[in-house]
């Protein structure tokens, strides 16, 4: 048995005069003597709790006009013997008039909810509000945060002496003591979203921090991306010029500690590479799309979407490759060698059958002349047929002219082309 505290607080040593919480819903009484403790419910709190800590035995009576608002009764406290200190026999720890429905619960030395150097590891007892040792008893913290624990509420009012209960406690009187405990503290979780996990070479994302606690500073690092590093909460407009898959990691900290956390970003590249043979370029890409552009007013060159292109005309070339959902153009490719002496009329057309009864069919063999004018002239160089090339064979149609020598003109980026032709 522990050596008992011989110096006494009487009832009446505090004010009573504190109200914790207009809103809260649990009422406490502690002490050490135990006794006769009259509670007048004279405060419409709905969903009232009351709570009671004692190391003696005591007899409890609720009254009043809202005593029917109560829904829970706890006791924890020692209570292993009959109390014959307070003017009175007390058996044991007993409730009178508790609503219907309710079931006082009584603990023995439950454990405690807030470990208090000051205070028992277990609820045993409580006469001060103070913060020093307790002498073998609970500091009123301890209490305070035992019931609202075991009720899942916050406190109302908590009245605590050392001495014998006597007489009526009345809610509206208030209580003496709103010593809760400390709010923890909590070191920061670390969290972070980044707009865009996977994204395309050249492209900015922007981080918005997601830390719980409520951190207060941020070390950002993207390393090796530049910048590499960033002390705003939520970094914007951050770039990245080569593909790779890049590592983001944010620290961020309070006063009760820092938390890290790494993030894995996705930067995409495009082949733009490209291979020239002769006049013809062809881009490395594949599993790609394509456009090629004349450099010089960078506009599409129309119909060139294949991998390869052979330019009509000299110039400087690129291609718009679209691969993975990303885009990006290669270099411009100079192409200066193309000319009669590259490709002869011989190479680029032939007209067959040659000679004819009147149709003819000019081939464009490498399909470099869409879209020319074709004249089919007499020996006195006058036009008797024109048309325009639109396809890879174009149909001449001279079933209508003398029999006689002509000759098939196309004035193309390579010069003036010119087959002779027979019809009989």
């Amino acid at each position: 048995m522990r050596i008992l505290l011989t110096i006494l607080f009487f009832c009446g040593f505090y004010a009573t005069s504190q109200v914790c919480n207009p809103n809260g819903n649990i009422v406490i009484f502690s002490n050490y003597n135990g006794g006769f403790l009259n509670i007048n419910v004279d405060v419409n709190i709905p969903n009232l709790k009351i709570g009671i800590v004692s190391y003696e035995a005591i007899e409890v009576t609720l009254s009043g006009p809202y005593v029917n608002n109560i829904t829970g009764i706890e006791y924890a406290g020692y209570n292993n013997g009959s109390n014959t200190v307070c003017g009175g026999s007390i058996a044991t720890t007993t409730f009178i008039g508790a609503p219907g429905g309710v079931t006082p619960n009584i603990e023995f030395v439950p454990p405690v909810t807030y470990n208090d150097p000051n205070g028992y590891l277990f609820i045993d007892c409580a006469y001060s509000c103070g913060t020093g040792s307790q002498g073998g008893c609970n500091t009123a913290a301890q209490v305070y945060d035992y019931f609202e624990n075991v009720f899942a509420g916050t406190v109302y009012t908590h009245e605590t002496q050392y001495s014998c209960w006597m007489g009526t406690q009345n809610l509206s009187d208030g209580g003496n003591c709103c010593a809760a405990p400390p709010s923890p503290s909590d070191p920061p979780v670390a969290a972070f979203s980044i707009s865009d996990n996977v994204i395309c070479v050249g492209e900015c994302v922007n981080f918005t921090d997601l830390t719980s606690n409520s951190p207060t500073s941020w070390l950002w690092d993207f390393t090796p991306n530049q910048p590499n590093s960033s002390t705003d909460q939520n970094p914007s407009g951050i770039c990245y010029t080569a593909p790779g898959t890049y590592q983001v990691t944010l620290i961020a900290a309070n006063n009760d500690g820092n938390d890290t956390i790494t993030q894995s970003l996705t930067v995409t590249g495009v082949e733009t590479a490209v291979s020239v043979s002769g006049i013809t370029i062809t881009a490395a890409a594949s599993n790609a799309t394509y456009q090629w552009i004349n450099c010089t007013n960078n506009l599409p060159v129309a119909g060139a979407t294949s991998a390869s292109f052979t330019p009509t005309v000299n110039g400087s070339y690129a291609v718009i490759v679209t691969q993975n959902g990303c885009v990006d153009t290669s270099e411009c490719t100079a192409i200066t060698s193309m000319g009669i002496d590259e490709l002869s009329a011989n190479d680029l057309l032939a007209v067959y059958p040659n000679p004819s009864k009147g149709i003819f069919v000019l081939y464009d063999r490498y399909t470099l002349l869409s879209d020319q004018v074709l004249t089919v002239s007499n020996l006195l160089g006058e036009t008797v047929y024109s048309t325009r090339i639109t396809d890879i064979k174009t149909s001449i149609d001279l079933s209508l002219a003398k029999d006689g020598i002509y000759f098939v003109t196309v004035a193309s980026n390579y010069g003036k082309l010119v087959r002779k032709i027979v019809k009989e």
